[in-house]
């Protein structure tokens, strides 16, 4: 029996949380005794807790930011790193964690403590860094503190500066929905859900939504998610854009969603409008779980999931003109809606279900505890 530690940055319920909580609910407990260390309150610490035999904690591990890479932001990123340093340190030989798994690439002081404690270490990376320099310091400290490096995907192990020997491709999944009907409505809706920030691609599919309005004016689209703490602005200017494209009635934002079967349930497709390559795009693969058939842009780890003109399309990330062309000709024939729709429920079922992640999870560790 094995004791792994999950060191996460996030108490919500986005992709990376859900993630980890499926890891958490479907991993062997007779081989593995798992505890969580989250760093606040939230809806992810809600369900950790329903899952039988898992000890949760709260604790506000340093998370590593942009506003860090300056005097200032250094110097309290430091105090917050010490203090996350000495906790973890105490937690680790208290439980005796033999394997700690840090979650996402701005979670440093795990891996750091694993390596320190002389334990193993596995870094599960679930973002495209585009940054250089980021890239860079965070690549150097994965080399240095990672015995393995589990990336979401492809796109997302080959964009980090790491020696890729060490890295191990494990697709997201989620889990399969015993009730995936489509709810009854009165229009065709468009859907996507995802954080509000500079590269989700909101004002992508608002400009999508603005050509696919003058053609067919009862389409919705309904935009699911919020943005961080402190970084409201971005929905406050977000709220501009639709308003100042006269939109309001047709591009409804409907902040964070927590019941995301009804969400899917009230969709007619799915577009996931990213401008930057998305690591993996667990959303696609919701989508698809409820018969959706979807729309990704054409870069990052959606190219890995969709079969174009199979079960969606791929389009430019430039080109709101060839989004909003897909769209129309999805609204318009319900039929193939529906055949793309069954592909992609047949493929997610069959290529990324939450056992197969599970069990690719947990040859990981088998592996990383072999190392010496």
């Amino acid at each position: 029996m094995k004791n792994i530690l999950f060191v996460h940055s996030s108490s919500e319920m986005y992709g990376s949380d859900r993630s980890l909580l499926n890891i958490v609910k479907y991993i062997d407990k007779s081989k593995f005794n798992i505890f969580v260390i989250l760093p606040c309150p939230g809806q992810l610490v809600d369900e950790m807790k329903k899952v039988p035999g898992v000890k949760v904690e709260i604790f506000e591990i340093a998370v590593l930011r942009r506003n860090n890479f300056s005097i200032k932001g250094g110097g309290r990123y430091f105090k917050e790193f010490i203090n996350s340093y000495k906790y973890l340190k105490k937690f680790i030989k208290t439980y005796k964690i033999d394997i700690v798994d840090t979650n996402t690439g701005v979670v440093l002081p795990g891996a750091i403590v694993a390596k320190h404690s002389k334990i193993k270490s596995v870094w599960h990376i679930r973002e495209i860094i585009k940054n250089d320099m980021e890239n860079k310091v965070i690549s150097m400290i994965m080399n240095r503190y990672a015995n393995l490096i589990v990336a979401n995907s492809k796109s997302t192990g080959i964009a980090l500066k790491v020696n890729q020997k060490c890295v191990r491709v494990v697709y997201n999944a989620v889990e399969e929905k015993k009730n995936t009907i489509q709810q009854p409505h009165d229009y065709l809706v468009v859907g996507m859900a995802g954080r509000i920030n500079r590269w989700k691609g909101q004002k992508l599919l608002v400009d999508a939504a603005e050509i696919v309005h003058e053609k067919m004016p009862d389409v919705i689209f309904k935009i699911a998610g919020e943005a961080y703490s402190g970084e409201e602005y971005l929905k406050v200017d977000l709220h501009k854009y639709i308003e100042e494209k006269e939109l309001t009635d047709t591009v409804i934002l409907l902040g964070q969603v927590n019941d995301m079967s009804s969400f899917y349930g009230s969709l007619d497709l799915f577009v996931l409008p990213s401008t930057q390559p998305e690591p993996f795009g667990l959303v696609v693969i919701e989508a698809m779980e409820f018969g959706l058939p979807v729309i990704a842009t054409n870069h990052g780890g959606p190219v890995e999931i969709i079969d174009e003109g199979v079960d969606g399309y791929l389009v430019d990330y430039e080109s709101p003109n060839q989004m909003a062309t897909r769209i129309i000709d999805l609204m318009l024939d319900e039929r193939k809606r529906k055949q793309m729709g069954v592909k992609g429920q047949e493929k997610k079922r069959n290529n990324f279900s939450a056992e197969a992640m599970v069990k690719n999870i947990e040859s990981v560790f088998n592996e990383a505890i072999s190392i010496r």
